[in-house]
């Protein structure tokens, strides 16, 4: 039986199942073998690429490829919990952080 993370989504498990079952994709690929829109798929990925579930391989001008970790064949077979591979946030992106002078600090 798996043990799900309160950080996964159901989604994530068919990523994860797709991965093992017919090995590496691009996001776009999985999208349309599970009929979930691209974006959504994309951004679980990396979710779970966080969480060391799946892996990426960049492909410079192409879009990147996923692949099922070690850890994520464990978790579909039901041998580890994903409460103890919680994903980090991202962290964000220069151009987004507001300057010290905003708050005041500066």
């Amino acid at each position: 039986m798996r043990r799900h993370g309160e950080w996964m989504r159901s989604l994530d498990e068919r990523i994860l199942e797709r991965l093992a079952d017919d090995g590496t994709a691009p996001a776009w690929m999985i999208a349309s073998d599970i009929e979930i829109p691209r974006v959504r798929v994309g951004s679980r990925c990396r979710v779970l690429a966080e969480a060391d579930f799946i892996t990426r391989e960049p492909r410079e001008g192409f879009a990147d490829v996923w692949e099922i970790s070690s850890m994520g064949l464990l978790y579909l077979a039901g041998e580890l919990d994903a409460d103890h591979r919680r994903p980090l946030p991202a962290p964000r992106p220069p151009d987004k952080v507001r300057p010290g002078w905003y708050a005041g600090f500066g």
